[in-house]
């Protein structure tokens, strides 16, 4: 096997029958299962977690522990046992330790306009099993459904603790930033961020007094005066390059806010370059 910073050992599915159980028993490795429907309860140190579908529980190496399905409605999940230099990182940041060893789903309902992510966690667990016993599959691809697994819940986690506003507001001027001089829309935004766009209205509001779509374009129009300044390119080439659709849209939108036509403010920093020599 491959060595990676996170490692699969094995994963499957099951569909428990009434009162199933399985120990107290300990694991050599990480061990999550992620509940697909129904209920069960899960023992570890003293304490009992009630669960159900949409939820998650991670059994941690060498700790004891003792689960069991309903009687009235026994859970379906899947489970992968894993590990890795990165493993013990990795869930901490989902919200998965020691101290809390589970994770409710339920709580993903309020991101991403309440769209229904705890199907997505699941169905990346499933996605995940099926690659891991396809015989012609491939690790990295396994790999890439447990990462997905740990997204969802990385996002909730930090949605919870409150940490979120600020690291929402960065990674979307992070994502305008990179993607600028594409035709991208402020849903774009929100979407790659994952939270819906009146909060990432209001996150904008708050904290620059503007919206996501006059940021956007504020920084497409500090791009182009740099490039008229710093570059030979034609007004079409630097409209392109700033995400306009046309050099005319571009025109009218760079003069409202300069005051300028673009080549009339190129002229303009060139003759303030010469005066500035000549002082010198």
């Amino acid at each position: 096997m491959i060595t990676h910073s996170l490692n699969i050992y094995f994963c499957g599915r099951e569909a428990c029958s009434p009162a199933h159980s399985f120990g107290p028993a300990t694991r050599s490795h990480y061990l999550m299962h992620v509940i697909l429907r129904g209920e069960g309860s899960f023992h570890v140190s003293g304490n009992t977690y009630h669960l159900k579908g949409g939820d998650a529980f991670l059994i941690r190496p060498d700790e004891s522990t003792y689960y069991i399905a309903s009687r009235a409605d026994p859970w379906e999940y899947t489970w992968v046992a894993f590990g890795g230099n990165d493993a013990g990182a990795i869930l901490k940041t989902c919200g998965l330790t020691g101290e809390k060893p589970i994770f409710n789903g339920s709580e993903m309902l309020f991101m991403q306009d309440k769209r229904d992510i705890v199907q997505r966690l699941s169905g990346s667990m499933i996605n995940l099993q099926n690659s891991y016993n396809d015989p012609d599959g491939s690790s990295f691809l396994s790999l890439s459904y447990l990462y997905q697994v740990f997204g969802y819940m990385q996002r909730c986690n930090g949605k919870k603790k409150g940490i979120y506003s600020g690291s929402y507001l960065q990674k979307a001027c992070d994502y305008i930033e990179q993607n600028f001089s594409y035709q991208i829309k402020i849903q774009d935004v929100a979407r790659s961020v994952g939270i819906d766009r009146t909060y990432l209205y209001r996150l904008f509001q708050e904290n620059y007094q503007i919206s996501p779509q006059e940021y956007l374009i504020k920084y497409r129009t500090k791009t182009a005066e740099n490039m008229l300044i710093h570059t030979n390119l034609s007004v079409t080439e630097i409209a392109y390059s700033c995400g306009f659709h046309d050099s005319a849209s571009f025109c009218k939108t760079f003069k409202k806010r300069s005051g300028y036509t673009p080549l009339n403010y190129r002229k303009y920093r060139e003759n303030q370059n010469i005066k500035s020599q000549i002082k010198d």
